[in-house]
């Protein structure tokens, strides 16, 4: 009875009792709890309050707000005579805008945008260990190319290099594999081709090679897909890629390289896009069955310490000149973050993004190209 109990309650309400009945004391960081000796829970939970001002969406009423949210992160790991077997979730509580987001003819194709989910599943995954192979089924990081800087906010895409935030999934749907020794690496993929469940019955492949050794790692990347989406909706979203780092002590030097492919299929009228939108104008027709290209690439470096975390990063990308002065300019980024942990359990944090100033519609003219993200995190 207590079990079901449980299970009725609202999804927070379970993760406190879990941590009251299995723990019954403070959580540090990302704390890991012996259920048994064959099994172990690792809990982590941050709530952060902060303030954005994001100057590129000044035209949109929505750009200067305080806010909060948190995340959940769970994984339960069992070790069985054949390896171990892992349960992941990870759980991004979020703020959504008030209701009254100004409108007209114009604002009105980016409404979707501002609509923040309150929960949104950002990884629910099983995963299988066995020797050097390991498979996961579910939801789940891209295995495409790797990530080595640190995101201070749910929205992964918000001060994330252009290529991250505009072309590489942050998360992937489908049966992943991945083998693993001393100094080589490679993951194999199939998945939906979108972050959740797909809305086309075509799949995508995803393929990396890697080599690494104690302070440094080079991998090479390709995603194959027919296009995310069905029918006079499909939107390319494959891509090729190389990415590296080297590590110096505290010092860490990374890059991501990328050679991207996206746009429609087929005509669609602007009116039609009912979806989140690009505000670089990477949602648009070319040709029938023709996708655009774009080359891009961001090279960064981080510290850190006991209290400071420091990381930089710069890129740029250029996609294929078609003749709109909207779509056609080279973006310019430059991402700065940092953060200072003031308590064991507590830190504050700062980011700042600048791009180099574009073609604006007259609607639009207001819009500056920066943003900033301050705020304070607290971690138990």
């Amino acid at each position: 009875m207590r079990t079901q109990c449980v299970a009725r309650k609202p999804l927070l309400v379970r993760f406190v009792l879990l941590y009251v009945i299995l723990y019954g004391g403070c959580l540090h960081g990302k704390e890991t709890i012996a259920l048994s000796s064959q099994t172990t829970l690792d809990l982590e939970l941050d709530f952060r309050a902060y303030t954005l001002n994001d100057q590129r969406l000044y035209w949109s009423g929505v750009e200067f707000s305080f806010g909060a949210e948190a995340a959940l992160g769970l994984q339960l790991r069992k070790k069985n005579q054949w390896g171990l077997l892992s349960v992941e979730a990870e759980l991004f509580l979020n703020q959504p805008f008030g209701k009254n987001i100004l409108k007209d003819e114009f604002r009105d194709d980016y409404l979707a945008n501002f609509a923040v989910d309150a929960v949104v599943m950002s990884k629910m995954n099983l995963r299988f260990d066995i020797g050097q192979f390991r498979v996961v089924i579910g939801k789940a990081m891209t295995p495409f190319g790797r990530v080595y800087f640190q995101s201070l906010t749910n929205d992964l895409n918000f001060a994330a290099p252009f290529i991250r935030a505009e072309a590489i999934l942050w998360r992937e749907t489908g049966i992943f594999l991945h083998w693993e020794n001393h100094f080589m690496e490679l993951d194999i993929a199939a998945t939906n081709g979108g972050e959740n469940r797909d809305t086309n019955s075509g799949k995508a492949g995803i393929f990396r090679i890697g080599f690494h050794g104690d302070n440094w790692r080079f991998g090479a990347s390709h995603k194959i897909h027919d296009g995310m989406g069905s029918e006079w909706q499909k939107q390319y979203n494959d891509h090729t890629g190389l990415d590296f780092m080297f590590r110096f002590g505290r010092l860490r030097l990374f890059g991501e390289w990328v050679w991207d492919r996206y746009g429609f299929h087929r005509p669609i009228d602007a009116d039609e896009i009912f979806w989140p939108r690009s505000l670089y104008y990477r949602d648009i027709f070319f040709a029938y069955k023709t996708p655009l290209k774009g080359k891009g690439w961001y090279g960064g470096i981080n510290f850190q310490a006991k209290k400071w975390l420091i990381d930089l990063n710069y890129g740029q990308y250029h996609p294929q000149q078609i003749g709109n002065t909207l779509h056609d300019r080279v973006n310019r980024r430059l991402v700065a973050r940092v953060s200072y942990r003031f308590a064991p359990e507590a830190r504050f944090y700062f980011t700042g993004l600048v791009e180099n100033e574009r073609e604006k519609e007259p609607w639009s003219q207001g819009a500056k190209p920066f943003a900033v993200l301050a705020g304070c995190e607290f971690s138990l």
